[in-house]
C-alpha cells in the first residue's frame, strides 16, 4: 500500500483504475455525509466543517465521474468491436490451410491489428489521459481534506471516513458481497 496521510493505509492504489476510483471516493463522501447526520459527539463547527468537505469531495467525485463515462463505454463499445475483429482474425489463421489462404488470413489479422493500434491511439489516449488527470485531482483534494480535517479532528476520525482495502490497496473490500468483483480477492 502506498504510503500516504491515513495511518492504516486507506489510499487506494495510484492504479487502480477510474471506476474504482470513483467507487472508493463515493464511499469516503458517504461517510463524510454520515458523520454529519449521526455522530452526535461532533460540535456544531465539527459538523458544518464536514459539510463544507463534503460538498468540496462532491463536486471532485462529479467531475471524475463524468470522465468514468465515457472511459468506460470506449471500453465496453467500441474497443470490444475491434477485440473481437482481432479474435476473429486470429481464428481464421489458425485454421486456414497452407497456401493463399494462409496469406490473407495473416493479412486479416495484420489489418485487424492495425485497425485496433490506431483506434487505440486516437479514441482510447485522449480519454485516458483525461480520465488519469481527474484521478490525480480527486486525489489531490482527498489529501487536503484530510489535511485540513486533521488540524480540527482527531485522526481516528479522518481514518474512519476510509473504507477497508483488499490487499494490494486495489479496490474497495466487499466481502461476502458476490455481484462485487473485489469479493474473491479481498479474501
Amino acid at each position: 500500500m502506498s504510503a500516504g496521510p491515513h495511518a492504516g493505509g486507506r489510499r487506494l492504489s495510484r492504479g487502480a483504475s477510474g471506476l474504482r476510483h470513483l467507487r472508493w471516493a463515493r464511499e469516503v463522501l458517504a461517510t463524510l455525509e454520515a458523520h454529519v447526520e449521526h455522530n452526535p459527539a461532533l460540535a456544531d463547527a465539527d459538523r458544518e466543517a464536514l459539510r463544507g468537505e463534503a460538498r468540496a469531495l462532491g463536486a471532485a467525485v462529479q467531475a471524475l465521474s463524468g470522465a468514468v463515462k465515457p472511459y468506460r463505454d470506449f471500453l465496453e463499445r467500441t474497443r470490444v468491436r475491434y477485440r473481437g475483429r482481432v479474435r476473429v482474425a486470429e481464428h481464421l489463421l489458425r485454421g486456414s490451410d497452407a497456401g493463399g489462404a494462409d496469406e490473407a488470413a495473416r493479412a486479416r489479422l495484420e489489418e485487424a491489428l492495425a485497425e485496433l493500434a490506431a483506434m487505440e491511439e486516437a479514441q482510447r489516449r485522449p480519454l485516458k489521459e483525461a480520465l488519469s488527470a481527474e484521478i490525480d485531482r480527486l486525489r489531490e483534494a482527498m489529501a487536503r481534506m484530510d489535511a485540513r480535517l486533521a488540524d480540527r479532528l482527531s485522526a481516528e476520525l479522518v481514518e474512519s471516513l476510509y473504507p477497508p482495502l483488499t490487499d494490494g490497496a486495489s479496490r474497495v473490500a466487499d466481502d461476502g458481497d458476490p455481484d462485487d468483483d473485489a469479493t474473491a480477492s479481498a479474501r
